[in-house]
């Protein structure tokens, strides 16, 4: 599956942001709570699928038109500013439908 390279950096911006809310969930829960454990270990739990899926994303061989370059932290930026280039194969979690969005109503 080819994926363009922009797609992959706003999916690793997602990834970010979704570890940092964890982090601030996880940070807010009341100690005294019998259900705070569990949900501090689902927290870490699902923040370590996200560190994974990025190392993922940031592993993938990237192609270019001349070549390939094997992505690296000077290799990334270079490649990330050309939208022309593509990754062989992504794995995205299945996402839940949206939920249809309600007028607001004006009194």
């Amino acid at each position: 599956m080819k994926v363009t390279v922009a797609h992959l950096y706003k999916k690793l911006e997602e990834l970010d942001r979704d570890v940092v809310e964890l982090k601030k969930l996880t940070d807010r829960l009341a100690t005294d709570r019998e259900y705070s454990p569990i949900l501090k270990e689902t927290f870490l739990s699902e923040m370590t699928k996200l560190e994974d899926q990025k190392t993922e994303i940031l592993g993938l061989r990237v192609e270019k038109q001349g070549g390939v370059v094997k992505p690296g932290k000077s290799t990334l930026a270079s490649v990330t500013s050309q939208p022309t280039a593509v990754a062989k194969e992504v794995i995205s979690p299945p996402q839940e439908p949206k939920k249809p969005e309600r007028p607001v109503r004006k009194y």
